[in-house]
């Protein structure tokens, strides 16, 4: 009996398209085809132009050959979308999660603390940043034809996403750009998800959870420390006795609907890579071990 593999189309998180978005290394196929093609060319011409029966002759025509063999692999190739390793690596992660119907999600104690201490962060903003409003956690989600996700908080005009530092060690306080480029192409998709023109990055520095500090300190100090060791250890990752000014940071992120264009035909081209490239692998598996 044939075994189906269907997936539903792909479509981008707005948290993920910094993967898809990278530029490949190196020349794509075409750009390699273009290339074969003149160096084949001009094989020939030295061949044609050395005496017949030469070696210079039979040496150019024997690589002229060699490059029209490796000009024939290419060729179907040809129509294959440019895409970077991490790209393609993204794409056979999504399409493994698609056929065995199981998600792995990446977890570490600084996403832990951004999940635990998101409400509380959104709230500390909205309160000293005005446009934001008196804000609450965006529990609705988007999807289109080729994004989908759920911006922290939506505005009259703007999107703004929080992302809470995990200590003021990496809290970006001097930075004059947005520290991770990846978090741009995001704010562009919920922008394109909600028809807003504007978008913002806020960075919040909260208080670490007691649980999460215990782990901390069970870590760094070992199981017998004493209270005072610990309350002085607390100390380093509580930050409500401070001003704003060193717990909040802005980024606003600009409109940009060549970006947001060229994000959408990424997205088309990972549809044909995935069906290009990588269920014929699938098929060719389904139909070994029928």
């Amino acid at each position: 009996m044939e075994q189906q593999i269907e997936l539903k189309k792909f479509r981008i998180r707005c948290s993920a398209i910094g993967a898809i978005m990278t530029e490949p290394r190196g020349k794509s196929i075409a750009e390699k085809i273009a290339d074969l093609s003149i160096q084949v060319q001009n094989a020939i011409a030295k061949a044609d132009a050395a005496k017949p029966g030469s070696k210079t002759e039979q040496n150019a025509r024997a690589k002229a050959e060699s490059l029209n063999a490796q000009l024939e692999k290419l060729y179907p190739l040809k129509d294959t979308p440019n895409l970077s390793q991490t790209c393609i690596s993204f794409l056979e992660k999504w399409v493994s999660e698609q056929v065995y119907s199981r998600r792995i999600e990446f977890t570490s104690k600084y996403t832990a603390k951004g999940e635990k201490v998101e409400d509380a962060a959104i709230l500390y903003a909205s309160c000293h940043i005005p446009e934001m409003g008196l804000a609450v956690k965006n529990e609705e989600h988007f999807i289109d034809e080729h994004f989908m996700g759920t911006p922290d908080v939506i505005g009259d005009d703007e999107v703004f996403d929080n992302k809470s530092s995990w200590s003021h060690d990496t809290f970006p306080l001097y930075a004059n750009e947005l520290p991770e480029s990846d978090y741009e192409w995001q704010v562009l998709g919920y922008m394109a998800l909600t028809g807003k023109t504007k978008g913002r990055i806020v960075y919040t520095l909260m208080s670490m959870p007691d649980e999460m500090i215990e782990r901390e300190a069970r870590f760094k100090l070992g199981q017998n420390f004493t209270q005072e060791q610990f309350t002085e250890f607390a100390a380093q990752f509580k930050y409500d006795d401070l001003p704003p000014f060193l717990r909040l940071k802005e980024f606003p992120i600009t409109y940009d609907p060549e970006k947001i264009e060229a994000i959408r035909r990424r997205v088309e081209q990972c549809r044909e890579y995935i069906n290009q490239n990588i269920l014929p692998i699938l098929h060719a598996n389904a139909d070994k071990y029928k």
